[in-house]
């Protein structure tokens, strides 16, 4: 499940590798919602493919916090806020 693997990115410092191709098919699902931004390298000869997760995105880090993730925010990643006008409060 993508949604597994994204939380385990989630606690992991990043950048991480991943080698498994079922992970490097999450990875690309995980990359095409627009959660994380990825590298993946080719195989070459014998070497298996691997992938580089490089960052959560805004997207991602939002949609954590949306799904109430258990892995809070990390004081390594930039926070995200949204902030909506008051009907009250015209000025925010």
């Amino acid at each position: 499940m993508a949604h597994a693997l994204f939380k385990q990115i989630l606690i992991t410092r990043l950048p991480t590798r991943f080698y498994s191709p079922s992970e490097i098919d999450r990875l690309k699902d995980l990359r095409d919602a627009g959660y994380i931004k990825v590298a993946f390298s080719p195989q070459q000869g014998p070497v298996p493919p691997c992938a580089t997760v490089h960052e959560i995105t805004n997207l991602g880090r939002a949609a954590a916090r949306y799904f109430g993730s258990t892995y809070g925010p990390r004081p390594d990643l930039p926070s995200v806020t949204f902030a909506l006008p008051s009907p009250h409060n015209p000025t925010g």
